[in-house]
């Protein structure tokens, strides 16, 4: 994961991952691998829709602002 990975792609990998792990058909290490990255990328994901969240409330509040 290194770079700049976007939303996403970071989606995108989480199906694969989830699919993978769904299917059982792995070695244990393998999917503690998985599992790992998987988790990383939750947090990557979650990090990017606050980051959002944020940026859109402050837009809303800014319109707002120049309408009144």
């Amino acid at each position: 994961m290194s770079g700049k990975i976007d939303f996403e792609k970071s989606l995108s990998r989480l199906e694969e991952i989830t699919s993978v792990l769904e299917k059982g058909e792995i070695s244990l290490d393998e999917m503690i691998d998985l599992y790992t990255e998987g988790t990383k990328l939750v947090a990557l994901c979650n990090e990017k829709l606050e980051n959002a969240q944020v940026k859109i409330s402050e837009l809303t509040r800014e319109s707002t602002e120049k309408n009144d």
